[in-house]
């Protein structure tokens, strides 16, 4: 504080324009309480969207496939009609068409997992065969979706152990017939560990399951509705051969490679490979949106703090002309007023601006403690906040930047001060 002192009374700039800020301190204080307000409101709303954001993507990117290749449903398939080679003059009549029956299958599945395992960018890879399937347990029914595993394969892409919210996943190989319920299909159920349960496919096929885990892995729909069983076990329900699969996860070292790798394996291998980012495009789009709804917020609260400090400023030199016309009387320069009063909205900037990042710091810490139950794309108990530092700076920039523009034109004003004409005017 002495080194600062003494920089502020050796520079006649900074001593005059501090003396201005002292002699109206409430002025002065409600001009920082703007910008403090400002940007620590930047911190909070900014930090908990893109805090929700981080969480909802980690956890895609952690419990889905980085790329899921399954066999397409043909698009814009020709009718008998357009199939059909008749002359003008004939007449093409077709009774009860019905559309082609598609087989899901990937052929050679297993060939293709090998080849895609030898590829660098890839951490691993997981058959998978889903169908739908209605749950039963006592006089509980609901719809849901099976997904047929290799418990080991899945868990070395999507850590399953780790969602675990009850029983071992390792009893899905020992036990027959056994089955890992998500949380929310559990719950609506009523099921719990070791319990019996009935399920039934859409060919007709049912089956008695033992309930052997619950697995929570914090994406509420696909927890309501998923439930782990072996391949095998998949195959018998769907009543399908011993090789049948219907779709191939991969993971990789480098999700950011996913799009064009996607490109390539649909190119490779004929059938329809489609990344991460492609598979929640919904989502990301949502996200935008609270982006520009959250920063069009922020540069309003900021604006106004802005017109705060402008006003102020001019209220200064209104009442500072006299001073004004001393000092250009006695030899400061117009570049010299100009800087005294920048300095000022700049010293309100920095000093308000280091008070909202601690005030926005101190919020999120309170608020991220609160215990939560929030159910919407996913499941969190604390609301997560982005506290990077490269997202204090920018706040910080962006507050000072708001105060200096809300600062230049009082100051440009205050410099084109005449004298003369202040000292006539007395």
């Amino acid at each position: 504080m002495t080194f600062l002192k003494k920089i502020i009374q050796r520079t006649p700039t900074l001593r005059i324009a501090f003396t201005h800020l002292l002699g109206k301190r409430r002025q002065t204080l409600v001009a920082m309480l703007g910008v403090t307000f400002g940007i620590a409101v930047f911190i909070f709303q900014a930090g908990l969207i893109t805090g929700f954001q981080t969480v909802f993507i980690e956890k895609t990117v952690n419990t889905t496939a980085n790329i899921h290749i399954y066999n397409e449903a043909e698009k814009n398939r020709k009718s008998l009609f357009e199939k059909f080679d008749a002359n003008n003059n004939d007449w093409v009549v077709v009774y009860s068409q019905k559309p082609k029956d598609e087989d899901p299958k990937i052929k050679a599945a297993s060939e293709i997992m090998k080849d895609i395992e030898r590829h660098p960018l890839v951490s691993g890879v997981s058959p998978f065969l889903g169908g739908q399937a209605i749950f039963r347990n006592g006089i509980s029914q609901r719809a849901g979706r099976i997904a047929g595993i290799d418990i080991r394969r899945e868990d070395q892409l999507f850590n399953v152990a780790q969602y675990m919210k009850q029983g071992d996943m390792l009893k899905l190989e020992t036990t027959a017939n056994g089955v890992i319920l998500g949380s929310g299909l559990a719950d609506d159920l009523g099921a719990k560990l070791n319990d019996k349960i009935t399920v039934i496919s859409p060919q007709g096929v049912s089956l008695d399951l033992t309930v052997i885990g619950i697995h929570e892995s914090g994406l509420v729909e696909v927890d309501k509705s998923r439930a782990f069983v072996k391949i095998s076990t998949a195959q018998k329900l769907l009543n399908v051969s011993g090789d049948y699969i219907t779709d191939i996860n991969i993971k990789l070292n480098n999700i950011d490679a996913a799009e064009a790798l996607a490109k390539e394996f649909e190119h490779k291998y004929g059938y329809r490979a489609q990344d991460w980012k492609e598979a929640n495009a919904s989502i990301f789009s949502v996200f935008k949106v609270q982006n520009m709804v959250t920063y069009l917020v922020i540069i309003s609260i900021l604006i106004v703090s802005g017109f705060g400090i402008f006003n102020i400023q001019m209220m200064i030199i209104y009442e500072k002309l006299g001073d004004i016309a001393i000092l250009k009387a006695i030899g400061y320069k117009d570049k010299d007023i100009r800087k005294i009063f920048l300095t000022e909205s700049i010293v309100i900037g920095i000093i308000g601006g280091i008070f909202g990042l601690l005030l926005g710091y101190v919020v999120t810490l309170i608020v991220g403690s609160i215990p939560l139950d929030v159910r919407g794309f996913v499941a969190i108990k604390y609301l997560t906040f982005n506290r990077e530092p490269i997202f204090f700076i920018m706040a910080f920039v962006f507050g000072l930047v708001a105060t200096s523009v809300a600062g230049y034109l009082p100051a440009r004003k205050a410099a084109k001060v005449d004298p003369v004409d202040i000292i006539r005017g007395k």
